[in-house]
């Protein structure tokens, strides 16, 4: 199976990632980034956001630990549309497959 939107390039001690979905681009290098920046918009023009907050619903927030991605925004917003926001936390975990009902 082949994902032609995710795109690696090992080279020389070089790893570029480069991750394309619709109109939006994530950009990783452990070199040399703009080197390939400007190379890229030789190709197609792109504009650099800087470092990544949000994709696809999911935060990306960055620290001295590592990097952390999680989906509060997206998890309340949902909950938020179907009513569940204020609803209590269950006592007991429940079992994946059930399925919530809106009273």
């Amino acid at each position: 199976m082949n994902n032609h939107s995710l795109l690696l390039l090992f080279s020389e001690g070089s790893f570029t990632t480069l991750l394309v979905y619709v109109d939006d681009i994530i950009l990783t290098v452990n070199g040399e980034i703009n080197r390939v920046k400007e190379a890229l918009n030789k190709i197609v023009k792109i504009k650099d956001l800087g470092n990544l907050r949000y994709f696809l619903g999911l935060r990306v927030a960055r620290s001295k630990k590592g990097i952390m991605m999680n989906q509060r925004k997206y998890a309340l917003k949902l909950l938020t549309y179907t009513g569940f926001l204020a609803c209590k936390r269950a006592s007991m975990f429940t079992n994946f497959l059930c399925f919530l009902i809106r009273l």
